[in-house]
């Protein structure tokens, strides 16, 4: 039962981290709010073609970073090394996002089936306090998360890529690095504010999951 608390907020948080993350149009609603295409000389069109290119590259349907465009100053590769060298770490860290969403899958699925075929006449009753439980420790993870990143956000932030990578190429120059350009702490804090959104929704249906068939065991 344990395994399976704890497996349900990995699933939600990581399936809409790769959601978000994977999400062309909230790419360029960002680039637009944030007039990402002033700062960076690329047109609209231009935008989406990186923001296609990057999510391609993150997925692993592209093995390459290779995104070419037409600058002032002629045809160009829009990133340098250095930004090339800290998106194989990020692509890296996206499979492993993935690993543990999988994991966290068929955790939850081999313990609903081994209750399913050891301990039927409790079944349900032990469902419903899997979803209670694990429903509550996402809303606790989202509280703590969410409180940090309302205080302090751009300390979260940098505190989160000291512990996930081992160099510093994450560090870049927002005058020069297109990267940073592109994807300013902004877009991230409201990246990882409709991933919390999302969470708490589904952890909600979730909860109420688990509160109607408590309450329908309840009368049986």
């Amino acid at each position: 039962m344990a395994l399976a608390v704890v497996s349900v907020p990995l699933l939600l948080i990581t399936t809409n981290v790769l959601q978000v993350t994977g999400d062309a149009s909230f790419y360029e609603r960002e680039f637009a709010r944030y007039e990402v295409g002033r700062q960076t000389g690329l047109s609209t069109i231009q935008l989406g073609q990186v923001a296609r290119a990057l999510i391609d590259y993150l997925s692993g349907r592209e093995s390459d970073l290779q995104v070419e465009v037409d600058l002032p100053g002629g045809r160009r590769p829009l990133f340098n090394e250095r930004e090339i060298e800290h998106m194989r770490d990020v692509r890296q860290l996206f499979d492993l996002v993935r690993v543990v969403q999988i994991a966290s899958a068929a955790a939850i699925l081999g313990v609903a089936l081994a209750d399913l075929a050891f301990r039927w006449p409790g079944f349900l009753t032990g469902f419903a306090n899997v979803c209670l439980a694990s429903a509550g420790l996402t809303f606790g993870i989202l509280v703590l998360l969410g409180g940090l990143s309302l205080v302090d956000f751009s300390a979260l932030f940098i505190q989160f890529h000291l512990l996930v990578f081992s160099n510093d190429l994450w560090i870049l120059d927002p005058n020069r690095d297109y990267l940073i350009m592109l994807f300013p702490e902004a877009f991230w804090f409201d990246a990882t504010t409709r991933i919390a959104v999302q969470t708490v929704l589904q952890a909600s249906a979730v909860a109420g999951a688990g509160l109607i068939l408590r309450l329908w065991t309840g009368r049986s």
